[in-house]
């Protein structure tokens, strides 16, 4: 018997290892143009990642390691992503009192502002475009911007508050594990998975400060502290507008009084966070801005690109602009119905929820890069059905489409992406574990 606890604590240390070497080495080494070289380690952080959660470690061994992979972290440039870029941009007109959100940045580039030049405008992956960050994210923005001054510097203290915000979401989402029960292993689905290490603090897309906010609300909500849980909520939004998705449930099921707390203080927290963008021309760009990401932008779609090649086949034409309202639309609908449908108010059945209306969003979505599938990680985490974590695997598939001289996208690789999600979503469904766990 000591022999096997040996032989297993062993596993674990080694496991660990190849966690964080493993996505240190990615992230340091490798571009978005090496897919064949970083996959082999991406799939051993995965293996990694897999055995330590089944390992009986506790929630302050399982932050040790999540914090000392993101530690590794902090002087790793964002190699999978250029948005880094635009936050740098953004950061830098508002540092010098330019509003973000009315001004193109072919017109800013004129400007003559320190740091804006034309070779930074070229890094650029949407110049032509309007901003779409809310408030909260331009924050995290500017004051980066405003201690690190140059890009490189800015960068590090831009991880160095990711790392203080998902420190303590992690906090907070390990006190939600406590109040309902959950496993510890539930925290290292969430803060040990490879996809969320590396699109979060490695190349500081804020999904992961959105789902921070996101815990803090939701411990809270259901210790019936509604203001503190609608302050939260709106910055979870005024980091990325997603969570706007999550209100229909508490719309369908927060009764009474309670329901107009809760809204009624979210509306005022909202509209304070959101001043920055309530001046006409600010308000406008930015609804152009949301409705151009929704008519224009396509990249590792499922239905979107069946339903784009019917429509190339009948009219010879890309219908996105029509189609991707409509996709948009019924995600909407949806939703709304999902929220509806549900019977009861709890944390459980809010998860539930959230899985369903997520993974619908994503899969009638137009666009979806891997950090996207960040959030549904994160929900799943508290949930039976684990295969949908296998998502968080396959999404870096997406990631040969750079691997070629110029940028291509390769419906093999797409397809099978997603024959393997919903052979395993499918399967889910067939187990009934997806629906079994519920009470309606």
């Amino acid at each position: 018997m000591p022999n096997k606890a040996y032989n297993n604590k062993l596993i674990t240390i080694f496991a660990a290892i190849a966690l964080v070497a493993s996505i240190w080495h990615l992230s340091y080494h490798f571009g978005q143009k090496d897919f064949f070289s970083f996959w082999p380690f991406y799939g051993l952080s995965f293996l990694g990642w897999a055995i330590l959660f089944k390992s009986p470690l506790s929630g302050r061994q399982i932050f040790l390691i999540g914090l000392l992979t993101r530690l590794g972290l902090l002087m790793a440039f964002p190699a999978l992503s250029d948005d880094i870029y635009r936050f740098f941009w953004d950061g830098s007109l508002a540092y010098h009192g330019i509003s973000p959100y009315g001004i193109l940045p072919s017109e800013a580039v004129k400007l003559n502002v320190e740091g804006l030049n034309e070779s930074l405008y070229q890094l650029l992956n949407s110049p032509q475009y309007f901003t779409i960050y809310p408030p909260i994210s331009q924050l995290y923005f500017v004051i980066s911007k405003w201690v690190g001054q140059d890009i490189v510097h800015t960068v590090i203290v831009m991880k160095i508050l990711f790392l203080i915000t998902e420190s303590s979401g992690y906090l907070f989402m390990l006190k939600l594990v406590k109040k309902f029960g959950y496993k510890p292993s539930t925290l290292a689905l969430w803060f040990l998975n490879p996809l969320v290490i590396i699109e979060g603090i490695g190349n500081l897309h804020y999904e992961v400060v959105m789902i921070s906010f996101i815990c803090i609300s939701l411990y809270y909500i259901f210790n019936n502290k509604l203001i503190y849980g609608s302050f939260f909520f709106a910055f979870s939004i005024g980091v990325k507008l997603l969570p706007l998705m999550l209100l229909p449930y508490f719309w369908f099921h927060l009764k009474g009084r309670s329901k107009w707390i809760f809204f009624g203080t979210l509306s005022t927290f909202l509209m304070i966070i959101f001043i920055p963008v309530f001046g006409s021309i600010q308000l406008s760009t930015f609804m152009r801005s949301i409705d151009l990401y929704f008519r224009s932008f396509e990249f590792n779609a499922s239905i979107y690109y069946v339903l784009r090649y019917i429509g190339m086949e009948i009219t010879s034409y890309n219908l996105i602009k029509y189609l991707g309202p409509v996709l948009g639309l019924t995600t909407i609908i949806a939703v709304f119905w999902w929220a509806k449908r549900t019977k009861n108010f709890s944390f459980p059945v809010f998860i539930h929820f959230g899985v369903v209306a997520w993974t619908c969003y994503l899969i009638l979505a137009t666009t979806v890069h891997p950090w996207y599938v960040i959030t549904i990680v994160w929900l799943a985490s508290f949930s039976r059905y684990k295969l949908v974590l296998t998502w968080s695997f396959l999404i870096f598939i997406s990631y040969i489409n750079y691997s070629y001289t110029v940028y291509y996208e390769n419906m093999y690789w797409i397809g099978l992406e997603y024959v393997l999600l919903f052979t395993c979503i499918g399967y889910e469904l067939w187990s009934s574990r997806f629906l079994k766990n519920i009470r309606y």
